[in-house]
């Protein structure tokens, strides 16, 4: 299977806005480009998202990685099934208060475990906003 025919940043984009919940589309994530092991997303900046201080809050962070990681896997296993999170953990290093790069990275593909890393940096600054670590499950 051609990965880039089949499963391309457009297809990508259409997989998020028909299976996450409406709230998370308030997350504007745009998808950057697709690989089997390494994706790239953007999440806007939105003023829905910040609190006190001007400052993306960490529960946009985590739900911004958690959506994006769902293409991710959904590239490295080649097509679409359902999946749910596991386990996620967040390392937060300085605060989001513009928008992020999100990279994330597939370290196993298993038969019933998928286990991920994504990054999510500052576009402003290119500076390490969240390292965060995850586990999914394939249904």
């Amino acid at each position: 299977m051609n990965r880039q025919e089949t499963f391309g940043v457009e297809e990508a984009q259409i997989l998020l806005s028909s299976v996450t919940a409406p709230w998370i589309k308030s997350l504007d994530i745009k998808v950057d480009s697709i690989s089997k092991w390494k994706c790239k997303f953007t999440m806007h900046y939105n003023e829905k998202l910040v609190r006190a201080g001007n400052i993306i809050c960490g529960q946009a962070i985590v739900s911004a990685a958690d959506t994006a990681m769902i293409v991710a896997v959904i590239s490295a296993i080649g097509s679409y099934q359902e999946i749910t999170t596991v386990d996620i953990s967040c390392k937060y290093l300085r605060p989001l208060s513009s928008s992020g790069s999100i990279e994330t990275e597939i370290i196993k593909l298993g038969q019933r475990l998928v286990v991920g890393r994504i990054s999510i940096k500052d576009i402003k600054s290119d500076k390490l906003v969240a390292d965060i670590s995850c586990t999914y499950a394939r249904l």
